[in-house]
């Protein structure tokens, strides 16, 4: 037998199964990147399950700072005045197109926010504008004694709102107060513009009469804060 034939056989096997063991042996790292794509330009690797990781964002509620409270409180309570402001507007003008010195013929659009808050305060929309009457007959009743559009009926309206958008809060009250004067003074102004005279004396009877009334629950309001601090 030839021994150098032996020899080179050895080597030849050994060299073989060295270079099996040598693929074998290939690290985790190297057995994952072999599952890399590449796809054109850009490379997608196969994810396993310990590389997902569950979503936890949730949303981070903004605390409002004592400043931004604030002003919203006083966007709201202008929001309120300006309503009532609005409201008198409408009635006042609603009492001229009885008296016939009025060509608008009806209530501009509103709200929904606003038709909700008239509603609560009055019941539905109707109550807080009740209709007009269409006939000379029928709108001097409406502006007389006991009527719809008379003296006590608008003043109560008007302070059926302004009661409910205050509530016990004598502040709130008086807020009310200067919003239903500034009415008052814008909605004759508007009327002078228009018809070059004053509001008519059944508009200025009525103004009368809310304040009468905002006296008289302001001294009450008063007077029982008054009392309640006096009990402490």
């Amino acid at each position: 037998m030839d021994i150098a034939g032996i020899k080179s056989t050895n080597i030849s096997i050994y060299d073989t199964k060295d270079d099996t063991k040598k693929i074998n042996s290939k690290t985790d790292t190297e057995k994952a990147q072999e599952k890399t794509q590449t796809l054109g330009t850009d490379t997608f690797v196969k994810s396993t399950e310990n590389d997902a990781e569950p979503s936890t964002y949730k949303p981070v509620k903004k605390k409002l700072s004592t400043e931004e409270v604030a002003e919203l409180k006083e966007d709201q309570a202008n929001a309120k005045a300006d309503l009532i402001k609005r409201f008198i507007a409408d009635t006042l003008n609603n009492q001229n197109k009885l008296l016939g010195r009025s060509k608008e013929n009806e209530v501009p659009g509103m709200s929904k926010e606003t038709t909700d808050l008239l509603t609560k305060a009055f019941g539905s929309i109707e109550k807080a504008y009740p209709p007009l009457a269409t006939t000379p007959e029928g709108a001097q009743q409406a502006i007389s004694e006991g009527g719809a559009y008379s003296v006590n009926a608008v003043a109560d309206r008007i302070m059926t709102l302004a009661k409910y958008i205050a509530g016990d809060d004598p502040n709130k009250l008086q807020q009310m107060r200067d919003a239903v004067e500034k009415g008052f003074s814008e909605a004759g102004l508007v009327f002078k513009n228009a018809t070059s005279s004053g509001l008519p004396q059944i508009c200025e009877d009525t103004h009368t009469e809310i304040m009468r009334r905002f006296d008289e629950l302001q001294g009450k309001t008063s007077t029982n804060n008054e009392q309640t601090e006096s009990t402490k």
